[in-house]
């Protein structure tokens, strides 16, 4: 459906690939569930006027995109199950006038431009990640006044006005569900915020990490790496002792996953503990380090992020 849109409206056509057919894919999933149930639906066609609102998108053709949405599903219908084209009809056409005019009333919110004072949780999704903003209405309960879509160069942003304790355990619901990297930077400075995400979706795509949900600062350490070539070489040759012991390399990055815990790295790992501590006392030995001490930990984490981050060779 996303190429039809794409091919119909010139406006869908300038959007990027990835977050028109993410995007569309989930927002016509969702209508088709609420035809199917009655599914309340307005929050999410408000959150779909903000983000088209901050796309570029123009207002008409938001709305010829849900008369074209419509067209597809009554053809569908007739096609598939005409039987029951004279019963679903009318409730296609009755979905069309709620998403239409809520999408239209998100439109004017996200015109606006303005969270209310206060605190302000910003929310960075990659590009290829694009479909959590379409169920972020179904994930965070907050009214469409308090969340405010942004499309960066880097992916989308989603700003919260609210705390960060009222929403963060939803956020996490959310990232398992789409099984996607959320990054996130709190605060009350709208631009300094926006400046964070956006730094932290440019060098998140380095990383290969789980589905959760990141606070910006998890990033700083590679920043810093990054940002000097003398500090790559010297956090490098941290880890070049270890480079022909690959299962050293491993445990270590996963004991640091797994907060400094034994139990959670053998689990992890399927190791007996025993050879988890082993490994770890190895590679201290090669490397000349010591995990108690919180400086070496530190440098062993951000060698370990640059290592990935840069595919470097040792």
């Amino acid at each position: 459906m996303a190429w039809h849109y794409a091919r119909e409206i010139p406006d869908y056509a300038r959007l990027d690939t990835r977050i028109l057919e993410g995007d569309v894919a989930v927002v016509s999933y969702e209508c088709l569930k609420a035809l199917e149930g009655g599914d309340e639906v307005e929050n999410l066609a408000i959150a779909v006027g903000q983000r088209r609102r901050s796309q570029g998108v123009s207002l008409p053709a938001l709305l010829r995109a849900y008369r074209l949405w419509a067209k597809d599903a009554l053809e569908a219908l007739k096609a598939s199950a005409p039987g029951c084209l004279m019963e679903l009809a009318p409730r296609v056409l009755e979905l069309l006038d709620r998403v239409s005019e809520a999408s239209a009333q998100g439109y004017e919110l996200a015109f606006e431009g303005k969270l209310s004072r206060g605190p302000v949780v910003g929310i960075g999704v990659r590009l290829a990640d694009a479909g959590v903003v379409a169920l972020a209405p179904r994930h965070i309960s907050l009214s469409p006044e308090a969340v405010l879509y942004e499309q960066s160069p880097f992916g989308v942003l989603l700003f919260l006005a609210a705390p960060l304790c009222d929403v963060e355990e939803e956020l996490k619901g959310l990232a398992r569900k789409c099984r996607a990297v959320l990054w996130r930077e709190e605060g009350t400075d709208a631009l300094k915020i926006r400046a964070g995400l956006e730094e932290a979706l440019a060098l998140g795509g380095r990383l290969q990490l789980p589905p959760g949900l990141y606070p910006t600062r998890f990033l700083w350490p590679l920043a810093i790496a990054l940002d000097s070539p003398k500090g790559r070489e010297r956090l490098l040759g941290l880890l070049a002792p270890l480079k022909a012991y690959p299962e050293l390399l491993a445990t270590l990055e996963v004991y640091l996953q797994s907060g400094l815990s034994l139990k959670q790295t053998a689990r992890r790992l399927d190791l007996h503990p025993n050879t988890v501590l082993y490994r770890l006392h190895r590679a201290e030995n090669l490397a000349g380090l010591c995990l108690s001490r919180v400086e070496d930990l530190c440098l062993v984490s951000m060698a370990l992020y640059l290592y990935r981050a840069v595919g470097a060779t040792l």
